[in-house]
């Protein structure tokens, strides 16, 4: 039996009620997270919540629970659900109550956690790198929202339909100018002559946890790295390309639009970077068991 928690309480999945005038259900109005744990403890869980929190002051919605009741009901999923490598959600909504086409603060919301067995993505395009295409829908530079992780995610969802249409296993998303937002569950990095290329936050994207883990791996590693706009042309201009969540970690890419990129997927550097990303998993994994 699989069990969640909801506003608060630990109950099982099949039992767990949502009003059908929830506003996440009704208007989108709402959040989410998604990491993953190892060995039952999830990675950069302070990051996740902290963007969190900064997402729901700008939505005004409340986050009902402190980081630390959040962290223990996380830890106690992930035993009852018997999952230590776990896919972790926390969904938030501004609930049932509020009132018209207002952001009210003071409305009860609903607050979700849901911790399950990771479910992997396929060890072949980690071998052999991923297959993208160049989206048709456009990301909004202006638009405030894709730096958040809101429950609208329906421009992603068309997004990554065409790529399974295409038979692809992702989308890059350009803004109006053209320029490399994101890919559709994923924030995109380039190589090129032994340099990192990112584009910023303000060309359309979310500011994922992984990506600024990346980053940071960068500057301690003293790997050149440049936050800058970059045109759909450069994809194709570039040495390996790679994407980052925290689901996947780090993916090579191989392909867009069915032409290759570099001379081979994984490249040297997105291999230096995936095994960096997972020496800091593990470094996290021992400071906190240290502190057990």
């Amino acid at each position: 039996m699989s069990h969640l928690s909801l506003n608060g309480e630990i109950v099982a999945e099949e039992s767990a009620r949502i009003s059908a005038n929830d506003r996440g259900l009704l208007l989108g109005d709402g959040l989410f997270e998604s990491m993953r744990a190892y060995r039952g403890r999830v990675f950069r869980l302070a990051a996740h919540l902290a963007r969190l929190r900064a997402s729901a002051q700008f939505l005004r919605l409340r986050v009902p629970q402190a980081d630390g009741e959040i962290e223990k009901t996380i830890s106690d999923l992930i035993h009852l659900n018997s999952c230590p490598e776990a896919y972790v959600r926390i969904t938030l909504t501004r609930g049932a109550e509020a009132k018209g086409l207002r952001l009210d603060r003071e409305s009860p919301p609903t607050f979700l956690i849901h911790a399950r067995t990771l479910a992997p993505y396929p060890a072949e395009q980690y071998r052999h790198g991923a297959k993208l295409i160049i989206s048709s829908v456009r990301q909004s530079s202006s638009s405030p929202l894709p730096r958040h992780k809101t429950l609208s995610y329906l421009l992603y969802l068309v997004a990554r339909q065409e790529a399974t249409d295409a038979g692809a296993n992702g989308a890059i998303l350009l803004n109006e100018h053209g320029q490399v937002a994101e890919e559709s569950v994923s924030n995109v990095f380039l190589v090129r002559g032994g340099t990192l290329l990112t584009p910023p936050v303000h060309a359309g994207l979310l500011p994922g946890v992984t990506r600024g883990v990346v980053m940071e791996l960068a500057k301690s590693e003293k790997i050149p790295l440049e936050e800058k706009t970059l045109s759909a042309g450069e994809l194709f201009e570039c040495d390996e390309m790679f994407l980052t969540n925290s689901l996947m970690e780090v993916m090579p890419v191989r392909s867009v639009d069915r032409r290759a990129i570099g001379a081979s997927a994984p490249g040297p550097m997105t291999v230096r970077i995936q095994n960096l990303y997972r020496a800091a998993i593990q470094a996290e994994a021992a400071v906190v068991g240290q502190n057990v």
